[in-house]
């Protein structure tokens, strides 16, 4: 590398430093949960018109809320990271327990379901265990810190553009398990093919993850890293955004589940659109990832076209 690319890699601004204590970060979430528990519980004995999954609509917002306030106490919106992958496997135990009234009666594709969600959601805290937890936060999302600089009051920004675009994005991808899970058990058709490919999705969806997440995640303490490389190993080599695939793959992979409980026809929309919604999020977030990319790895337009933007593809000869 020569010595005019290094300088521009070393002299790149240092982010703005906004501190969180870890006993902040543990206190967003006890408090979420506790304010989740009891308001979804509330819910189930005193709004018998409601749907499970309109009542878990209601407790995601209102938890969302919650973590919003503290984000904005502590000044970092950051705060709300680990809720997109801690959330999920929570709301498979509340539309059980609301549904069924109750978690002592499960059907094997109630398991199958939340088994997948507590492997996906293991994945991201084994491999990027949230510094919140250990030692506080530093700085901020540099994408949230970017959208301090827009037109409007950051408060709203944040609320709006940091916490509920990614509360409801998570929650309607959510929708077709839900729907899977609403189904009585004892009105649960046997596990079948989709099942299987629901399953199947879901691990692999995972591992592709993980996978993706601790290849990069070596690559980061390399001195390549270091000196403005880019990564192009593993499955690096077959897509610049690998981990954005498999979190696409793992959300489509409920949709199997929700045809596989019956529930898909008459709720075409439901099902579909949050999965969809999701890999079109994910497109855009690759396309913002590899303008940053071009700000600070040099050389980083040859990747873009010799490797696939997130599907897994074999890489265009040089």
């Amino acid at each position: 590398m020569t010595t005019e690319t290094r300088s521009h890699v070393d002299t790149l601004p240092p982010p703005p430093q906004r501190p969180v204590t870890s006993l902040q970060c543990y206190l967003t979430y006890i408090v979420s949960l506790i304010v989740g528990i009891v308001l979804w519980m509330w819910l189930a004995q005193n709004q018998p018109d409601n749907t499970a999954f309109t009542n878990g609509l209601i407790v995601t917002t209102v938890c969302t809320f919650v973590v919003w306030i503290f984000s904005m106490f502590n000044d970092n919106s950051s705060l709300y990271d680990p809720y997109w992958v801690i959330a999920p496997p929570f709301f498979v135990l509340g539309v059980l327990a609301d549904a069924n009234g109750g978690l002592s009666n499960w059907h094997a594709r109630e398991v199958l379901v939340f088994a997948c969600f507590v492997i996906w959601a293991a994945r991201y805290h084994i491999v990027w265990f949230w510094d919140g937890w250990t030692e506080g936060l530093h700085i901020e999302d540099w994408r949230y810190e970017a959208m301090r600089s827009a037109p409007v009051p950051y408060w709203l920004n944040s609320l709006i553009g940091m916490h509920y675009f990614p509360t409801y994005l998570v929650y309607y991808a959510f929708a077709p398990a839900a729907l899977a899970l609403m189904v009585q058990p004892a009105d649960q058709p046997a596990l079948n093919v989709w099942d299987a490919l629901a399953v199947l999705g879901a691990v692999s969806a995972a591992a592709i993850q993980y996978f993706s997440d601790t290849q990069n995640a070596a690559f980061r303490q390399s001195q390549e890293y270091r000196d403005g490389g880019a990564m192009r190993k593993g499955l690096w080599a077959f897509s610049r955004h690998p981990n954005y695939f498999g979190e696409v793959l793992f959300w489509l992979s409920m949709i199997p589940f929700a045809v596989a409980a019956g529930v898909y026809a008459g709720n075409e929309a439901l099902v579909l659109s949050g999965p969809i919604a999701m890999a079109i999020f994910f497109r855009c977030s690759s396309w913002l990832m590899d303008m940053r990319s071009l700000q600070r790895r040099p050389g980083y337009e040859v990747v873009m076209k010799e490797v696939s933007a997130m599907v897994p593809w074999f890489p265009k000869k040089r």
